[in-house]
């Protein structure tokens, strides 16, 4: 059994310590001491010089830190040496669209070398995960980001096939009626689904647009995959001037760059029909992934036969707090039940054979295109999300998704996505009639020229890089 140290902050009672005991105990933690500390005494500096003294005292493997009182429902992660993770509470995992869980503070674990490394240097009401990382890169520590399964009654996610797939599928074979007038440009009904598996190639695709100062931590956290990943790029879009500097320290990442600023979606579609990898993973370039990622991602797509996978999210603000959201296991029953938001795009694993099936994302779209690509696919194709929490998603002024011409709540998206959902509920109605959906994009740009400035060559043999 692995040694453990649990670390209180603030007071609790001897019922909950017990529940504690047992809850590490069950997961084969051997909890070897419990210590005491109180955010509320910050002031006695005799009483912070005493708790750093405690500190040095710990001699087991793992170290957990949980605020007073903190619901016990977690599954606790195996760690190894140089891992940091959340303790996410227990979560029911909604049928149709995302669910979000507000907490006052989440518990984390860690292992004692990398607590001892950073709770010194900081006081005792920021010991937290967020603030422990921040601390540990300043320090140049490597670590890797643990992931956490969301803690949840059994629920399968079976496979899961609509009507609109079956009758895709059924019309290569049958060569029914009901296609023969229908636009050859409406999808590639090709018979060749590749599946992916654990051996597939897999290229990462960051979009980048003056995200500097988040960069080094998202690639950070790719370069450590459990399962290494065979290619990872940046594409950035116009920026005043391109992450040279950031990309460099990871001798393994491409950089490519637009001279124009054209979204996200016009560059992911570039690489990936210029390229040749069996799926694609997404990241934005302001956010981070668990070090367990694209394992999760590749077994899912494997055991289901899934050809669009996601992961559940942890929401992460600018003043630490972290806000667990879960989504739908069966994204592909979620859809068929209404065009809500079951899967989170930069999540997601994409085999290239579905989004050529497609004919690719609506370049034409500066935003919402990952809504837009997603209504079409439940159409063609299975898709799932994992039930771990994959991906550290940060909510930040100035984003794509926060700002006041193209945010969430901006009157041009709110109209874009009544369209889209329209277009969703026509596709299913034709569905039903026997007919098969429209699923071409719903606008599309021309190419434009990327760049290449940096880094490793990609499998591809259209790009000269």
């Amino acid at each position: 059994m692995v040694s453990l140290t649990i670390i209180i902050l603030g007071n609790s009672n001897p019922d909950w310590e017990i529940e504690a005991s047992v809850t590490f105990h069950k997961q084969a933690y051997d909890l070897k001491q419990v210590m005491k500390f109180n955010p509320s005494n910050l002031d006695n500096t005799g009483y912070f010089t005493s708790c750093l003294q405690l500190l040095e005292t710990i001699n087991t493997e793992i170290t957990a830190i949980l605020p007073e009182n903190t619901k016990l429902s977690f599954l606790p992660p195996q760690l190894t040496n140089t891992a940091l993770a959340f303790l996410p509470p227990r979560v029911e995992f909604p049928l149709e669209t995302a669910q979000q869980y507000p907490v006052a503070a989440l518990a984390w674990i860690a292992s004692t070398l990398l607590v001892k490394a950073a709770l010194p240097q900081l006081e005792i009401n920021r010991w937290n995960l967020l603030a422990v990382a921040r601390e540990l890169e300043r320090q140049n520590i490597a670590f890797t980001w643990g992931n956490a399964l969301a803690n949840t009654a059994s629920l399968e996610v079976k496979r899961y096939q609509t009507k609109a797939s079956s009758l895709l599928i059924n019309s290569l074979t049958n060569k029914s009626n009901s296609t023969k007038n229908i636009d050859k440009q409406n999808i590639n009904l090709s018979q060749k689904h590749e599946t992916i598996t654990s051996k597939s190639r897999v290229l990462a695709v960051i979009p980048h647009y003056r995200c500097e100062q988040f960069l080094y931590r998202c690639l950070q956290s790719l370069v450590t995959q459990t399962r290494p990943l065979d290619g990872i790029v940046v594409i950035d879009d116009g920026s005043e001037a391109p992450p040279v500097d950031i990309v460099r320290k990871f001798p393994g990442v491409t950089l490519l760059a637009s001279a124009l600023n054209v979204g996200p979606y016009r560059l992911i579609q570039q690489v990936i029909g210029q390229t040749n990898y069996d799926a694609y993973l997404f990241q934005d370039a302001d956010d981070w992934s668990s070090s367990f990622r694209l394992e999760l991602l590749l077994a899912a797509a494997e055991n289901y036969g899934a050809e669009l996978v996601g992961t559940q999210e942890l929401r992460v603000f600018e003043d630490d707090r972290v806000l667990p959201v879960v989504y739908p296991l069966n994204v592909s029953a979620a859809l068929a039940a209404k065009p809500g938001h079951p899967l989170l795009h930069p999540t997601s694993l994409v085999s290239r054979n579905l989004v050529l099936r497609l004919g690719g994302f609506a370049t034409g779209l500066r935003f919402s295109g990952d809504t837009e690509f997603l209504l079409r696919a439940q159409f063609a194709a299975t898709i799932v999300n994992v039930p771990d929490y994959g991906y550290f998603r940060r909510h930040r002024a100035g984003s794509l998704t926060t700002d006041r011409a193209t945010g969430l709540d901006a009157p041009v998206r709110l109209e874009l996505i009544q369209q889209l959902k329209k277009r969703a509920i026509a596709n299913s109605a034709a569905v039903r009639e026997g007919k098969l959906p429209d699923l071409r994009p719903l606008e599309t740009a021309g190419e434009i020229e990327l760049n290449y400035i940096a880094g490793s060559a990609l499998e591809s043999s259209d790009l000269s890089i």
